[in-house]
């Protein structure tokens, strides 16, 4: 079976491990997930009460271009590049409107969302016509990632006041033994985790957190955190899936999406948690029933955020930074591999 590395390099990733972003319309803040390829792409809406979801690919998607833009020329990949950009980094020009009709299979309301921006100079109109999502999809793509996202948060912060506390021993050392240091102001308290905790709930910065709400979740580390934790999932899914053997990777894994295709052969979202959610005081994590894993049809994007060229050369400093932190990721985990093979070396010639 593939190392995480390897897998890491081949997986090609669906809607589950793309992150939320904020969008503000019509005085609201909106969540809005999506993933674009170069023929087709799939959002998700939510205002955090209800979700909408719409999947259109090449031939539909040419149908709304002709009757909503008909007066513009441009490839299929320009259109989409266009609607991402104005989603992810709206312009000044750009305008969302939201308005809602009952939906055709007579479930909900349809939420029709409306982006109206220029490209290329002309006016340009995109309309998305989102039906009412699978309450599966909630729980998949926003409740459980954000509770394993508090989880793995906490355990940080548990991990960060371990390494506060020796640094504190290490200076105490230093002292018994007459070191000082050289500037008064640098010298620092010893710390204290109850007062620290009971510091930040008094705070001003904790006031205003609590009034960005959602809008501050989905940040830039915010949503490098969830890709981490929907990857790591979608990898641990992999792992527990496999038979011993290499496996074909052609296809997108995702996290579980009821209805759109059941794939028993996959762990679910309850079953994959990090080990500190849901943790009892024996340590074991707590188990809740939930769908099994998916692969979805989707393609991967062949295009960065925005951009009008296929050109590597046209890589945004986005892009940039993620190929940077992906590569430093594939380094540790080879470096990590390495130790536990030499580690198997060790055993066997010690016994």
């Amino acid at each position: 079976m593939a190392t995480e590395t390897e897998w890491r390099r081949r997986w090609k990733s669906s809607l589950a491990a793309c992150p939320w972003h904020s969008v503000g319309v019509d005085g609201e803040n909106l969540l809005i997930k999506m993933k674009f390829s170069d023929k087709s792409y799939e959002v998700l809406i939510t205002d955090l009460t209800s979700f909408w979801h719409e999947s259109l690919e090449e031939k539909d998607l040419k149908k709304r271009i002709e009757k909503l833009n008909p007066s513009i020329e441009a490839p299929v990949t320009k259109f989409l590049d266009q609607i991402q950009q104005n989603l992810e980094k709206p312009e000044k020009h750009t305008k969302l409107s939201v308005n809602f009709k009952k939906s055709e299979n007579g479930a909900g309301q349809k939420m029709v969302f409306k982006i109206t921006s220029v490209l290329a100079g002309m006016p340009f109109v995109w309309t998305f016509h989102a039906d009412p999502a699978d309450d599966s999809m909630a729980r998949d793509h926003l409740t459980v990632p954000l509770l394993a996202m508090v989880s793995e948060l906490f355990r940080r912060q548990q991990e960060l006041c371990k390494i506060v506390t020796a640094k504190d021993k290490e200076i105490d050392d230093y002292k018994s033994q007459g070191v000082r240091t050289s500037r008064k102001h640098i010298e620092t308290a010893k710390f204290d985790g109850i007062a620290f905790k009971n510091s930040m709930v008094t705070s001003k910065g904790f006031e205003d957190q609590v009034k960005k709400l959602e809008t501050a979740t989905f940040d830039g580390e915010g949503q490098e955190l969830y890709r981490q934790i929907v990857t790591k999932h979608a990898w641990l899914s992999h792992k527990a899936g496999g038979d011993g053997e290499e496996e074909d990777m052609s296809d997108e894994e995702s996290i579980p999406m009821s209805g759109q295709g059941a794939a028993s052969t996959k762990q679910s979202w309850a079953n994959r948690l990090p080990p500190s959610f849901g943790a009892t005081k024996g340590g074991s994590p707590a188990k809740t029933p939930t769908a099994s894993p998916t692969k979805s049809p989707a393609k991967s994007p062949a295009k960065s955020p925005g951009s009008a060229s296929s050109s590597s050369d046209n890589a945004s400093p986005l892009k940039d930074t993620e190929k940077l932190r992906r590569e430093a990721l594939e380094r540790k985990l080879e470096q990590e591999e390495m130790k536990k093979q030499e580690k198997k070396k060790k055993k066997k010639l010690a016994l």
